[in-house]
């Protein structure tokens, strides 16, 4: 988008709607967060950034005083070590952010590191310093999310984890996650290993465990508990992983890695053992993080657009704060297969597959 920046005037929801070619109804349903608008997540996207394009500033100091609250959102990385290796969470929280520009609030991120820092949404509750939460690999087994969510404090979860008090924001990542498997199975392979992106303590990897699964099963197949390992999150233990399968000496000719990043390292522990991708094992990721189509070969993997399942989570917890009902919602976003060299489907362009 080419918009040159203003400076000297103040941006309107008239230069808004110009830069993104949309009604200023249009405008002020993104910038105001109404969800009952029947707006496309496309266009909210191409709103937010125009407006971010634009240098759009909220008169927000006026609407804090009359309200009482921090004009600050919260995000916990319940996994916070994640932001030193991961590709995901940068681009969701930049789409966290522009939500919250957008409304003239600030971002507040909490990183927890596995177990070790207790309490951590309750310390950022009692603090007052926000108004409202989303949390990133949220677990069942978690009791102090639990009991943040029982309490009614506005909590946005990305990914359920299937508490019948929750709000959470969920994409197509169980539908993908069964169409990738298809696809290997499509291409003829019965023995196919999986390798969870974190332990499946973890809602969202276990979800894609299932589905994984589940698309066996409609082949009339079972998953060998051998085949199996658990990553977590980092390149390093997807290499560590895959050399656990490797090392169990049972034969394979497929993986469905649970994400990018271990299947990166996975693909390294496969070359280390002198295996040929694919020609001895084809591979399929998930995320289509940037590196994804410059690993050797190409990875096929699934596209999740992240930055709109951040700003789908954002828009969820300002609908909390104005009393609206979320509950559990899907996203409207698609998510795609990226069929490149890494499965073993030749092809001249990528595709990308709708799913």
């Amino acid at each position: 988008m080419n918009v040159e920046r203003r400076t000297l005037s103040r941006i309107t929801s008239r230069d808004i709607a110009s830069a993104a070619g949309v009604s200023r109804t249009t405008v002020s349903f993104v910038l105001n967060g109404k969800e009952a608008a029947g707006i496309s997540a496309e266009t909210r996207a191409r709103v937010l950034e125009a407006a971010s394009a634009l240098g759009y500033v909220p008169n927000s100091a006026a609407r804090m005083l009359v309200s009482g609250r921090s004009r600050t959102l919260g995000l916990v990385l319940a996994h916070g070590d994640l932001m030193t290796f991961d590709a995901y969470a940068p681009p969701l929280m930049f789409g966290i952010s522009r939500v919250c520009n957008a409304r003239g609030y600030k971002l507040l991120v909490e990183a927890v590191k596995g177990r070790g820092r207790r309490n951590a949404y309750v310390d950022l509750v009692k603090s007052k310093s926000i108004d409202a939460l989303i949390v990133l690999n949220s677990s069942a087994a978690d009791n102090d999310l639990v009991a943040l969510i029982e309490s009614g404090f506005p909590v946005v979860l990305i990914g359920s984890i299937g508490h019948p008090g929750e709000n959470a924001v969920r994409s197509h990542a169980v539908r993908a996650a069964e169409r990738a498997t298809q696809h290997l199975l499509d291409l003829g392979h019965r023995r196919i290993a999986h390798i969870a992106y974190a332990p499946m303590r973890y809602a969202g990897s276990m979800e894609r465990y299932q589905a994984f699964e589940r698309a066996l099963q409609k082949r009339k197949l079972k998953p060998d508990p051998d085949l199996i390992a658990d990553g977590d999150f980092s390149m390093e233990s997807g290499y560590y992983a895959m050399r656990e399968i490797l090392g169990r000496n049972r034969r394979f000719t497929a993986l469905f890695a649970g994400n990018d990043t271990i299947a990166i390292g996975a693909m390294a522990a496969l070359r280390e053992a002198g295996l040929s991708i694919p020609k001895d094992v084809a591979i399929v990721g998930f995320d289509d993080l940037p590196i994804a189509s410059y690993c050797q070969p190409a990875l096929t993997t699934v596209n999740t657009n992240p930055v709109i399942h951040g700003e789908q989570a954002a828009l969820a917890a300002f609908a909390l704060l104005e009393g609206h009902p979320v509950g559990v919602r899907t996203c409207g976003f698609p998510l795609k297969l990226v069929v490149r060299e890494s499965c073993g489907q030749r092809r001249k362009r990528p595709p990308r597959i709708d799913i």
